[in-house]
């Protein structure tokens, strides 16, 4: 999937896993097969839970995983590189397409967790839709990864320090009323 969907062959990925071709259709019969497997494994990577269990971070509490989830989406990724691939394949092939739906599903699931174990922790204003705060975040996330992936001059992204202050403030105004008046 580095080269995207219709530049990949399933001989030169039987080659760099020492196998034969015959061996890899074996196991998955077509070429959507095979790059819906490789997406299933990409996807399972990157989906924020396991980001979080990766990063030890799993088990905090769930605005520091929604900063540390904000702090990620600046960090360069190979892994988010495939998706710009995947979205222009899963225009052209029901099998991507479909994969892709499923790890979207899922990465909205699990932010919608996070956030709702927020709203119930009384981080997060209760008003506020979970579903609404998930979009927000994936669409950031997706976003920002197309626009660093396709050479966005240095000048126009923020530092480090930049990004955490306006990640920091976006947090307050999620705050329930009370909560920012202290």
């Amino acid at each position: 999937m580095e080269r995207g969907y219709e530049a990949f062959r399933v001989s030169s990925i039987a080659r760099r896993a020492g196998l034969t071709s015959g061996a890899v259709y074996a196991r998955w019969p077509t070429k959507s097969d095979v790059a819906v497997a490789a997406l299933d494994h990409i996807f399972e990577q990157i989906l924020p839970a396991r980001r979080l269990k990766d990063s030890g971070v799993d088990s905090m509490g769930p605005l520091d995983m929604i900063s540390i989830l904000g702090a990620n989406l600046l960090v360069n990724d190979e892994t988010r590189d495939v998706m710009v691939h995947v979205f222009s394949g899963a225009r052209n092939n029901e099998d991507i397409g479909e994969c892709l739906r499923e790890y979207l599903h899922q990465r909205a699931q699990e932010v919608c967790d996070i956030f709702t174990d927020a709203q119930e922790a009384g981080l997060v204003d209760p008003e506020l839709s979970v579903a609404a705060l998930s979009l927000l975040g994936q669409a950031a996330g997706i976003g920002i990864h197309l626009l660093l992936s396709a050479g966005l001059e240095a000048r126009y992204v923020p530092t480090e320090d930049e990004w955490n202050t306006l990640m920091l403030r976006l947090f307050k105004a999620a705050a329930p009323p009370d909560a920012t008046a202290s």
